[in-house]
């Protein structure tokens, strides 16, 4: 029997803070045993927090005295039904609470809330009849990689290369 894997390119999620990862993903060695299921990034209190990915908001709301806004990825990105990316550590404040609301569309890029400290960023498959399995998103953040460009000897009419998210991640379906 031949089995044939196809790998699905997907959207690199935007970091939703402008910082270093401070502490990474920690594989759980079985489903219910503990582990780190988001990466976390240091940030100063009041900073503004972006959307990591374009899609609707599925629950924006607090836990343990601390704002989640959970993202269903628009069906452009390649990250299927079954994919929820979760930003975590917020203050939906007074300015933007109006528009961060379960249902509503989110852009990429867009602010979300202001950080409470560390923000996190985790991502969830949820499939019908199986437990959520939790993803290291870490792959999946893009990196700003400037694109290769011939430049003349005489360095007229040189420009600067553009910039661009590159991400290695890819879903196996």
């Amino acid at each position: 029997m031949i089995v044939f894997s196809l790998l699905l390119s997907v959207q690199c999620l935007l970091a939703p803070v402008q910082t270093p990862v401070a502490f990474p993903y920690v594989e759980p060695p079985c489903e219910y045993c503990a582990g780190r299921r988001t990466i976390d990034f240091a940030q100063s209190v009041g900073q503004s927090v972006v959307a990591p990915i374009g899609g609707r908001i599925t629950f924006a709301g607090t836990v343990v005295d601390q704002g989640y806004v959970t993202i269903d990825p628009s069906p452009g990105t390649g990250y299927g039904p079954e994919v929820l990316i979760t930003v975590g550590g917020l203050v939906i404040d007074a300015n933007i609470a109006s528009n961060i609301v379960s249902g509503r569309n989110v852009q990429v890029g867009e602010r979300i809330g202001v950080s409470h400290g560390l923000v996190r960023l985790s991502m969830r498959s949820i499939r019908e009849g199986q437990s959520a399995r939790y993803i290291d998103p870490t792959a999946f953040l893009g990196r700003r990689r400037p694109r290769a460009r011939l430049v003349p000897h005489s360095g007229v009419g040189a420009r600067r290369a553009q910039i661009g998210l590159t991400c290695s991640a890819s879903f196996g379906r």
